[in-house]
């Protein structure tokens, strides 16, 4: 009874063993063929600086300074401080580190050509501050809006 067992069943192996070698010569051979590198188009090019968002073809090389002047810093600084201070009345349980410190926005975040910003739909100067670098980490990403200057 056993032997009849296993001569029933070996050829259907010996079908599905056959059927596996053809399938993976042909999977190797799709693979080995020509390079469809051609076909494929290339990566997008990323900007050189992260943190200026070049959707607007205008704002490409932008900076905070092209954008906003040579005192860029201390109107940087004002705007965002004030925002703060207005976001602070409107929403007391958001404390954002300089105003509760009553120090400088510069004393927890830098204000230069690494300050990462965007550029809205608008034209407006977009500054992020990474969660926990001007109020709790809680609070997530800080974006402030800056007005064309």
């Amino acid at each position: 009874m056993m032997k009849r067992i296993l001569i029933t069943r070996f050829p259907y192996l010996a079908v599905l063993f056959s059927l596996l070698l053809v399938l993976t010569a042909c999977s190797s051979s799709a693979d080995s063929g020509p390079s469809s590198a051609a076909e494929s188009p290339a990566p997008a090019e990323t900007p050189a600086d992260p943190a200026v968002n070049l959707d607007t073809p205008t704002e490409e090389n932008a900076t905070l300074e092209s954008l906003c002047g040579a005192d860029y810093q201390s109107y940087l600084v004002e705007t965002i401080t004030m925002q703060m201070e207005n976001r602070m009345e409107k929403t007391p349980e958001v404390v954002y580190f300089p105003i509760e410190d009553d120090k400088p926005l510069t004393d927890y975040a830098a204000i230069d050509e690494t300050t990462s910003f965007t550029v809205d739909e608008e034209g407006n100067i977009v500054i992020h501050f990474p969660a926990g670098t001007v109020t709790d980490e809680s609070h997530g990403e800080q974006t402030f809006i800056m007005p064309k200057p």
